[in-house]
């Protein structure tokens, strides 16, 4: 299907005390009866509020579920109790938005039983939530698994039109069942499972500059928030179980999404935001001021000779603040392909995520890298230029950077004569030097508007 043109940071503007009347869920597709949506009979519909406050099915795990977490990343200085969440979503009407009574009972899907993978978890959360919350909010909001152009892969984003609002990862609830009725920061420091979740939910929210996201078993929920004048400090709500009336998971949902469509982003904490104009305390403008200016002056000199074929980058340690991040180019087996700008050059940045892809995954990314040395005198003639490669941002992600070279083959109609010569004498000059290419595709051959 396709993708989406995600913003990557959220507008900036004044930040509402409370969601303004005139900001109503609305939802205007037709019924196709699977789940909740509108009915013309007064006696069957309900308002928004007596929608969401129907309570989510359970899923059951099989005896031999398992489940596991593995990568670096920096964590939160500080993981605290958001002990405000559940009075603030109870405090709140959805009634007062939106009075009108036009929707349907949700329907659930009620079969998820012996779940054994995290993805009975992600298909019963997108069946039983997303879908559901899409038929109640409305076209605007969507909560779905489409993927935005940063780093990473959260299981679920939720977007509000084109802009990115909130990003949830789904775990199984083996991973955390030992929290056993304690708050989430108690939980944080006893355990190293809680830690390696939390840092990853954590990593994937820096990387998009948001201020709220959500961690999921699907049993139970945690809405999570880092304050824009504190973004290296998350806050963690109690736990929310599937099976809670007040508050329902689906209101609970509804109201962080409405939150987060009004709030300011956070910054990534290795970015500093400054004030717009000398002496202003106004709005906080994305203007980048990084703690690695000083290690980006001095890498400028050294990493100048990936501009020469005849010398190669060295493995860097790269950061958030190396990169602005324009767009999604494609995606595939081993993770995302994002356009984005590296210190002044627009380029194209092949990306692993490590929280979830397996060890082949990272071995053939590093061979990869090997292949681009080897084949360094066809640099930026037959192949793109390796302009970066290494671990990001504590290592929880893997990047390839080179060169952007023209579009797909795929994207055009016809090639000429000439152009599959060209093609031709390419692969050749590989073959020459002892390699084979392996994935000769329409999308992997690039045309130059040369």
């Amino acid at each position: 299907s396709e993708l989406p043109e995600a913003s990557v940071n959220a507008s900036t503007g004044t930040e509402p005390e409370n969601f303004s009347d005139d900001d109503e869920f609305t939802n205007d597709n037709e019924d196709d009866g699977s789940f909740c949506g509108f009915s013309d009979d007064d006696d069957e519909v309900l308002t928004l509020e007596e929608a969401l406050s129907y309570v989510t099915p359970p899923i059951y795990y099989a005896s031999n579920a398992s489940s596991s977490t593995n990568a670096g990343g920096d964590p939160p200085i500080e993981v605290a109790l958001w002990e405000s969440f559940f009075d603030d979503v109870n405090g709140f009407t959805f009634d007062s938005i939106d009075p009108k009574p036009k929707f349907e009972k949700p329907q659930f899907n009620n079969s998820y039983v012996n779940v054994r993978y995290e993805e009975g978890v992600r298909s019963a959360f997108e069946v039983n939530i997303c879908q559901v919350l899409n038929k109640l909010m409305g076209p605007d909001y969507e909560f779905s698994r489409w993927q935005d152009g940063s780093p990473g892969i959260p299981d679920f984003n939720c977007h509000y039109t084109i802009q990115l609002i909130l990003c949830i990862e789904n775990k199984r609830g083996l991973v955390l069942r030992e929290i056993s009725g304690r708050t989430f920061s108690e939980f944080y420091e006893s355990s190293s499972k809680a830690k390696m979740v939390i840092q990853q939910i954590y990593n994937y929210m820096c990387n998009r500059q948001l201020q709220y996201g959500v961690l999921s078993t699907y049993e139970d929920h945690w809405f999570l928030r880092r304050p824009p004048e504190t973004p290296s400090k998350l806050f963690v709500s109690s736990t929310l179980s599937s099976q809670s009336e007040s508050p329902t998971v689906l209101k609970a949902y509804a109201y962080i999404a409405k939150q987060a469509r009004v709030s300011f982003p956070s910054p990534h904490p290795n970015v500093i935001t400054v004030p717009d104009g000398e002496g202003s305390d106004a709005t906080m403008q994305n203007t980048r001021i990084t703690r690695s200016m000083v290690r980006k002056k001095e890498d400028s000199t050294q990493g100048s000779s990936s501009n020469d074929s005849a010398n190669q980058p060295n493995q860097q340690n790269l950061g958030f603040a190396d990169f602005e991040f324009k767009s999604l180019l494609g995606e595939g087996r081993s993770g995302k392909t994002l356009l984005c700008e590296f210190r002044g050059e627009k380029i194209a940045l092949k990306t692993v995520d490590l929280y979830k892809a397996s060890p082949d995954i990272l071995k053939e990314m590093q061979k990869e890298v090997k292949i681009y040395k080897d084949l360094k005198d066809i640099q930026g003639k037959y192949i793109p230029k390796l302009v970066c490669y290494g671990y990001y941002e504590g290592g929880w992600c893997y990047v390839i950077g080179t060169t952007l070279v023209g579009t797909h083959l795929s994207n055009d109609k016809k090639i000429t004569t000439q152009q599959k010569s060209k093609a031709l004498k390419a692969l050749n000059e590989i073959h020459k030097r002892g390699v084979l290419h392996n994935d000769i595709r329409e999308e992997n051959i690039l045309l130059g508007s040369a």
